[in-house]
């Protein structure tokens, strides 16, 4: 230990960290390799990996390489990052499908709303509003929400702006933090909120951020401790979200000579295309997150005109399906249902509705529009096992109220949704209107109790759940609130 002052403060080089012990026994981080941290940083856990000292109050860091705290003996528990604890946009593991099952691996989610639940469950208000914590969102509109790891020690919160803002959750102030470019910005996305996945690419410890734009595909490095951000990019603009198979990303691009590819980074560096066969680019047009089938080893985006497949084998075969003539798709509206005989897409066409088994001409008719999970289905207020299943309206008879299932949690069968009273018009026009509407979000049992928030808002189908902290946070997109529940 280093004298540099009077004794009142003490040198501890560790490693390539340095710190500074004062007389009252707190730690600050002076610099790392000679890098000062950014003087708004807060979260020296997620940053450099540094304990909570159990002896602080407030609470304070202890240098990352100190096994126990100095003044209790009490062994510290080391930081690090756990994967169940991360949660990818739109639904939480950056796929299309709306269902969290022990397959998806976000154990953490499904824990904290269990308990959530129980915990409203049991209050006298049983509500979601009277709970709720507002947070000030880092921007007012176009805010997309993940949690990864992305150069860090441990899980951090981040927001991510249409524009290319990305900002950084301080769980000791409980403030954002702007990440600035070294030098080239992220750029503009224009995917829509229910189609704007991440992916996260793991490259031994670290860990980047892959990022579909409209100026190509994006690969970002974070520094915690300076709060900049680096990129590379392969150009192009993309029709598409990330998705990820076996630990490859893909892209689907559009390139300057108006040919489409799926661009993907790779581990050493660089990217790789793959070309798209019988894709014309007008054709992919507002294509979903995208769905994977690990047992096939396929990722597919589902589209107005068709879908996008992409077939990982001894080589990456991508090519452009093209639905019934005529048919056409609307992926807001819920990812494809899935059973035992594959997946079943609705489609619209001048003869009505119908569900097609993807790689087959056949189809079911159905009567009304559904929303669904990928598993769950809905008919206005109506809950279908199958998609073409009919109730009896002499027992359960339907009422024009529509029900958006945003995420199904099959475990302890809880659900996160809206609820609007459609008062006039078609689900299509409800859908196709920017009007603001009194809706209700919910947190329900499957079959059970509801919890509800009450809000004026406008395209309903655009707000964001997502968790961390042990708490579920709901972002409104139309008018910028934040809210958050702990669990």
């Amino acid at each position: 230990m280093d004298v540099i002052s009077d004794g009142d403060l003490y040198a501890w080089p560790l490693h390539n960290q340095l710190w500074a012990q004062k007389s009252d026994n707190q730690f600050a981080l002076v610099n790392v390799a000679g890098v000062e941290p950014d003087p708004d940083l807060v979260d020296l856990d997620y940053a450099v990996g540094a304990p909570l000292s159990p002896a602080s109050n407030p609470p304070s860091y202890l240098p990352a390489d100190f096994v126990y705290c100095p003044q209790t003996g009490t062994a510290l528990t080391p930081v690090a990052y756990q994967k169940e604890r991360r949660w990818l946009p739109p639904y939480g593991n950056g796929s299309g499908r709306r269902v969290v099952d022990d397959e998806c691996d976000l154990d953490n989610a499904e824990r904290t709303l269990a308990s959530l639940y129980q915990k409203l469950l049991a209050s006298p208000q049983r509500d979601l509003n009277s709970s709720k914590q507002a947070i000030e969102a880092p921007r007012k509109n176009g805010l997309n929400f993940f949690v990864g790891k992305l150069g860090g020690h441990r899980d951090a919160l981040f927001g991510l702006s249409r524009e290319g803002g990305l900002f950084l959750w301080q769980r000791g102030s409980q403030k954002w933090l702007s990440v600035l470019p070294q030098t080239t910005p992220i750029g503009r996305s224009s995917l829509e909120s229910w189609a704007w996945a991440v992916a996260l690419q793991n490259v031994g410890q670290n860990q980047t951020l892959i990022l579909a734009g409209d100026e190509g595909a994006t690969r970002v490095s974070i520094d915690p401790l300076t709060l900049k951000y680096q990129l590379d990019r392969s150009p192009g603009h993309a029709l598409g979200a990330p998705g990820d198979l076996d630990e490859q990303v893909f892209i689907p691009l559009k390139l300057n000579d108006n040919t489409v590819c799926l661009a993907s980074p790779r581990a050493d560096g660089g990217w790789d295309q793959y070309a798209v066969a019988n894709a014309d680019p007008a054709l992919l047009t507002r294509l979903s997150a995208p769905l994977r089938e690990p047992s096939s080893r396929r990722l597919l985006w589902i589209g107005e005109n068709g879908y996008l497949s992409a077939h990982l084998g001894e080589s990456v075969a991508a090519q452009w399906h093209n639905w019934p003539t005529g048919a056409t798709a609307k992926p807001e509206l819920g990812p494809p249902f899935l059973d035992g005989y594959g997946l079943w897409q609705l489609l619209f066409d001048d003869e009505g509705q119908s569900c097609l088994r993807l790689g087959s001409d056949e189809r079911t008719p159905i009567k009304g529009t559904r929303l669904g999970t990928g598993h769950l289905s809905y008919k206005f207020n109506i809950r279908l096992e199958h998609p073409w299943a009919e109730n009896d309206e002499h027992i359960n008879p339907t009422r024009r109220e529509v029900v958006y299932p945003f995420i199904e949690f099959t475990t302890d069968k809880l659900l996160l949704s809206f609820f609007v009273n459609l008062t006039s018009g078609s689900m299509q026009s409800f859908f196709d209107s920017d009007q603001a509407v009194d809706t209700e979000f919910r947190l329900e049992q499957i079959g059970g109790a509801a919890l509800g928030l009450q809000l004026k808002v406008s395209k309903p189908w655009n707000a964001q759940w997502f968790f961390f902290d042990q708490a579920l946070w709901l972002y409104i997109d139309s008018s910028g609130a934040l809210f958050r529940w702990n669990a």
